[in-house]
This record gives structure tokens, C-alpha cells and sequence, in this order.
């Protein structure tokens, strides 16, 4: 099996967050950003902000502040600490809502024509064969799994999809149109707590790695077809 790590994000969600106030000077002022990070490509709108650096993107829109690591990189934490941490630290009123981390995951067998059997084998349960006959070639599985992990509630999103246009630059194996298995983990914790909301981002956000850790332990469990 070649399982193939395809990006993560850090996603805060927030009622009316005010976008005037994310300036590059602001951000470099309050050591949020670093200088050489607002060098590249910064966008500024009345409805967004985006920043593009070297290691991650950042984004804020009205009902949330997000940054994505386009690549698999195990030393996020001290950029998500800085970025995200001294956000909140500095913006502690803002209405947060929920904090969300997320890591997605491309697997498929190493040999393609594999796909039919080990994608029933792995999903086609006994609900499902009564609706289809999971022998068929044609049919594809998916599932969902939920429940309680390091202080959040952990959904897995399991389900086959179609290779991309340019999904060789995943894997150059792979090609556009093949049938693969997507999984999303989403470790999310809902903050209906107010006067802890900034407490309890700061404790979810020192969970990343653990997070990661925990998210490749249980991918690494597919068969090793």
C-alpha cells in the first residue's frame, strides 16, 4: 500500500473577525509574523487576507483564521505557536467558535487492479452488500469513524475518489483517474467557554504534533497490499 501524506491545516473558526485589523505592520509589530514572511505574496481585501510564505499559507476571512502546510512538515508547531497562538493571545475577545486540525492522506494498492477487492474487503459491510454486490467491480465503499481523542472529538472521513490532473505529483506512480482512498482527519473541539476560549486554543494547538503522530499510527494500520 502507498499511503502518501497530502497536506494539513489549522482552522479557527470565529464570528466576525476583524479583518482591518491584519496588517503587515501589525503583524510584524506584534512578532506574529516575521519579516522576511511579508515578503511574498500578500493579499489584502475588504473580504480576505492571504499570505503566502515559504512553509505555510494564512488566510482570515470574516468567520475564520486558517494556515495550511501545503507539504508534510513535522516542525509546524513553533510557525503555528507564533502565527495562530499570538493571534489569539493578542485578540482574546474575538467570538471564537471551534479549532479545528486537520491532516489528509492519499493511499492506493501498488498494484491498481487490486483497488475493487481491497476497497470492498476494507468497507463493504454487511449493510452494504445488501444493497450492492460487493463483488462488482464497479462499486466502491467508504466509511466514517468518530470518537473521543486528546481533548477533541476525532472524525475520520474515509472514501474513494478519482486521481486529479495532477495527481502524479503526489505520487509518480499514480496517474489521472485511477481510483484511490482518501482520508481527512479532523481533530475538532467545539469553545463554548468564553473566558477559557484563548486557554483552550493554546492547549489544542500544542496537540499538533501529537495529533499527526496519532493520524499516521492509524493509516499506517491499512493492509500492506
Amino acid at each position: 500500500m502507498r499511503i502518501v501524506f497530502q497536506n494539513s491545516s489549522i482552522v479557527i473558526t470565529a464570528n466576525d473577525v476583524n479583518l482591518s485589523i491584519f496588517k503587515p505592520l501589525w503583524l510584524q509589530k506584534n512578532q506574529i509574523f516575521r519579516e522576511e514572511e511579508l515578503q511574498g505574496q500578500v493579499v489584502i481585501t475588504p473580504v480576505a487576507v492571504q499570505i503566502a510564505t515559504q512553509r505555510f499559507q494564512f488566510m482570515v476571512v470574516p468567520n475564520r483564521i486558517q494556515m495550511m502546510f501545503p507539504s508534510e512538515y513535522p516542525e509546524a508547531l513553533s510557525d503555528i505557536s507564533r502565527v495562530l497562538g499570538g493571534i489569539v493571545q493578542t485578540l482574546p475577545h474575538t467570538p471564537y467558535s471551534a479549532i479545528g486540525i486537520n491532516f489528509n492522506y492519499m493511499a492506493a494498492p501498488k498494484d491498481e487492479k487490486t483497488f475493487p477487492s481491497l476497497n470492498s474487503r476494507l468497507f463493504g459491510s454487511e449493510f452494504a452488500k445488501q444493497i450492492h454486490t460487493v463483488e462488482d467491480n464497479d462499486a466502491r465503499f467508504g466509511s466514517y469513524f468518530t470518537f473521543d481523542l486528546i481533548g477533541t472529538r476525532l472524525k475520520i472521513d474515509m472514501k474513494p475518489v478519482k486521481g486529479s490532473s495532477n495527481i502524479n505529483s503526489l505520487c509518480s506512480s499514480w496517474h489521472r483517474g485511477q481510483d484511490l482512498l482518501a482520508f481527512n482527519f479532523n481533530f475538532h473541539k467545539d469553545l463554548t467557554k468564553p473566558d477559557q476560549n484563548v486557554d483552550i486554543i493554546l492547549t489544542i494547538l500544542n496537540k499538533w504534533s501529537e495529533a499527526l503522530s496519532l493520524s499516521r499510527q492509524i493509516i499506517e494500520k491499512l493492509p500492506g497490499e
